[in-house]
């Protein structure tokens, strides 16, 4: 017999402030599998932004983990 259980989450995260209305930046946000190789790769494409926000969603019985970071960047 198999059983499976729902496992409460765990959301941890940090955010500085960014200026929606400010037309001389631009943000951009990503999400992946914290383990998955592939994260190098989604964060390797903003590299030189400022990352303002991070975001970890993992559940107790750590069955998922996923991670959402957001970037800024002046345009040019």
């Amino acid at each position: 017999m198999l059983l499976a259980g729902c496992s409460g989450a765990n959301v941890t995260s940090q955010v500085r402030d960014f200026d929606a209305n400010s037309a001389s930046k631009m943000m951009r946000c990503t999400t992946f599998a914290t383990d998955s190789s592939s994260a190098n790769e989604a964060l390797a494409e903003y590299d030189g932004w400022t990352m303002i926000y991070t975001s970890e969603y993992t559940t107790d019985n750590k069955a998922s983990t996923e991670m959402t970071v957001c970037f800024e960047k002046a345009k040019n």
